[in-house]
């Protein structure tokens, strides 16, 4: 199911075709992404085929960002706890394409997404030194420091 943010930017999940186009912009910015995320310098397109493969919508499920028509990042879910109902929600926007408020705005959409889904709250776990991502989280409604795990924090937006 593709999700409309705006004019601008619009959603669409994962697969090989849209994963190949985002690729090159991944590994432009690679060196930086794998500070905050589990992923090496050495990550090969093949890797990007496997993980569109193993996804199981809807709340496992990755967005491709579109601006303009161009991909240009993602937004993904993970670890979907059934009994809380809640998962924890990523993002990422290309460095050519960040400044845009794109990051917020398609966040924002798929927490609405989520909630027509009846989930009860969003996780993102960030590294300390992740900034702007602490920034952008803290910008959300209802979106609270859930706790201190040593180099990461866990914030929880509640849904309802």
């Amino acid at each position: 199911m593709e999700l409309f943010v705006n004019d601008s930017v619009k959603l669409k999940p994962i697969d090989h075709e849209n994963a190949d186009l985002l690729f090159p912009l991944l590994k432009a910015d690679l060196k930086e992404i794998s500070q905050w995320f589990s992923i090496g310098e050495d990550y090969k397109l093949e890797y990007e085929h496997a993980f569109v493969d193993e996804k199981n919508p809807p709340f496992d499920e990755t967005f491709v960002i579109y601006y303009d028509g161009q991909p240009c990042g993602r937004v993904g879910l993970y670890d979907y706890d059934q009994s809380k109902a809640e998962l924890y929600l990523y993002y990422w926007v290309a460095s050519a394409f960040r400044r845009k408020h794109i990051a917020i705005e398609s966040i924002l959409t798929v927490i609405d997404h989520l909630k027509s889904l009846g989930l009860k709250g969003v996780l993102f776990d960030l590294k300390k030194g992740n900034e702007y991502s602490i920034a952008l989280i803290n910008q959300l409604p209802n979106a609270v420091l859930l706790r201190d795990e040593g180099d990461i924090l866990i914030y929880r937006c509640s849904l309802q």
